[in-house]
């Protein structure tokens, strides 16, 4: 099987956010984020409000709420800038670009306008699906972007990928949050 197809920035963000979603370093700074903020205005509030600063106490108790409550929004909206200021930096060369990519029954070959590459299929870790793409991650940590639009029969390719005895792995319910 033979693919062609470009890589969009949307393609390269939705790779990089699901990345991150899954990754535990990142789930645990995301976490620690929503936690500190309000632990510092609640140890504050508390301070100002036996100083009888009751205002300003009560105040930072409010936004120590506010900031856990609303903090996974403000996150999802920051981490998305942070990964479109990554890719312009660092993809911005690939994006838009077209890409060859062949299937042969132990090798992918894969090409673009700055490299050629094959990998053979033992080295593939998993076939992830999503929605709009299926990523194959690779040992070396590397996975290939493939978006479905370029893909004229999902099932056909999922059950070719299957037959090199690779990890599939369903998430077509994820979502970036």
């Amino acid at each position: 099987m033979k693919l062609n197809y470009k890589l969009f920035k949307k393609d390269f963000l939705e790779f990089q956010l699901y990345n991150s979603s899954t990754s535990k370093n990142s789930q645990k700074t995301r976490r620690k984020s929503r936690l500190m903020i309000p632990i510092i205005y609640i140890v504050l509030g508390t301070l100002l409000l036996i100083l009888g600063k009751i205002t300003f106490g009560i105040g930072l108790l409010i936004l120590a709420v506010l900031w856990y409550l609303f903090y996974p929004m403000y996150s999802e909206k920051k981490y998305k800038k942070h990964f479109e200021k990554h890719i312009d930096e660092n993809y911005s060369k690939t994006i838009d670009k077209e890409v060859e990519v062949s299937f042969k029954a132990d090798l992918i070959e894969m090409k673009d306008q700055t490299s050629e590459s094959k990998v053979k299929t033992s080295e593939i870790d998993k076939l992830i699906e999503l929605n709009d793409h299926f990523f194959l991650k690779l040992n070396s940590q590397h996975t290939l972007i493939i978006p479905k639009r370029a893909i004229s029969d999902n099932d056909k390719f999922k059950s070719m990928i299957k037959n090199y005895n690779i990890d599939y792995l369903n998430q077509l319910d994820w979502k970036w949050k």
